[in-house]
């Protein structure tokens, strides 16, 4: 199974303040160590890429993708890209230079935006009437100026020549797009290298990989889950409940971003932990931030190891490793690895 980890914000993008080390905070130069010290630890870990969201409060995710590709010698960037707010061959020309500068691949996640209020304040309606068909002849044109081939779809007509300077063909990018129920992402994925979905219990994983693959998906699933591991199961849940209980803090940011939410797995998250706080044997949905963070895995190695081992026989790919408590947590997701 490959792994990617998550880039840490610049700060907390709800609105909320920064909590522990998770979130960058304070200057330029505290981010940028932030983010060089979450790639040695994902480096170490042996993972392959980096997840870098994108909210309008946020750091342009094409500067922390930058900064993701200076700051480790392996990792590649999957960048978050809205096409409504970015044309295909702009992004096509950022993906080709960065590959230039840094002679790796870097990789996109196409999205549509999360936050109602953050859509609509961008003047864009978040409504998903044509998203997805956007969104495909996004992914089409945008592979098409890459190949310097001229591209004709329902959204883009493009006859440009390829970037300057040119792209590299053997660094194509790997395309994510996150999971949907709207039967209108069938549209999408097709062109999909990876659907990226959130932790879910298995019987709903093994339920949406089915859906999905029924629809065209071929890749598999990236899913995002956070990981709490010690040696035995009461020690990491003492972890996990020390590390993660809700504060008031937590709780207002949750109601806020509840109401704003337009994304399918986020609303799939909120509606699983209002069922129960465990799910499966080590599945939690209990953390302060449920909603906006993702459910965890927390056991001891083996009991996570074989969680995961069961995801992968689901149809799981690819693990995201939601952004842990402090970058040290990285050391007892590499237990777990090689359990």
């Amino acid at each position: 199974m490959e792994t990617f980890t998550v880039c840490p914000g610049h700060a907390d993008v709800f609105g909320a303040g920064a909590r522990g080390s998770a979130a960058g905070g304070g200057s330029g130069a505290a981010y940028r160590e932030t983010v060089a010290e979450h790639c040695a630890a994902a480096e170490r870990l042996g993972a392959s890429a980096m997840l870098i969201y994108d909210f309008w409060q946020s750091l342009d995710p094409w500067l922390a993708g930058q900064l993701v590709l200076a700051a480790s010698t392996t990792l590649e960037p999957v960048v978050a890209v809205n096409p409504a707010l970015t044309h295909p061959a702009t992004a096509a020309r950022a993906v080709a230079g960065l590959c230039h500068l840094y002679g790796r691949r870097v990789n996109l996640n196409v999205v549509a935006g999360a936050k109602a209020a953050e859509l609509q304040a961008l003047g864009l309606d978040p409504a998903p009437g044509g998203k997805y068909e956007r969104m495909a002849d996004f992914i089409d044109a945008l592979r098409a100026v890459l190949r310097g081939e001229p591209h004709s779809g329902p959204c883009y007509a493009l006859r440009s020549a390829p970037p300057e300077p040119p792209p590299d063909p053997a660094l194509a990018p790997r395309v994510l797009a996150p999971g949907s129920r709207s039967p209108e992402i069938a549209a999408v994925l097709p062109r999909l290298d990876r659907a990226l979905v959130m932790a879910k219990p298995r019987a709903d994983i093994a339920a949406e990989h089915e859906r999905l693959a029924a629809e065209g998906l071929a890749g598999g699933l990236a899913m995002i889950v956070g990981v709490v591991a010690r040696d035995t199961d009461e020690r990491a849940w003492d972890v996990a409940h020390r590390r993660y209980a809700a504060t008031r803090r937590d709780a207002l940011t949750r109601r806020l971003f509840t109401r704003q939410v337009t994304s399918s797995q986020h609303r799939a998250t909120i509606d699983l932990a209002e069922a129960g706080d465990l799910h499966d044997e080590c599945l939690w949905y209990g953390a302060g931030r449920i909603g906006i963070d993702c459910p965890k895995l927390v056991g001891s190695y083996k009991t996570v190891a074989a969680a995961l081992d069961a995801y992968r026989e689901l149809g799981v790919r690819t693990v995201v490793l939601d952004l842990p408590y402090e970058p040290a947590e990285y050391e007892h997701v590499a237990r777990v690895l090689e359990t």
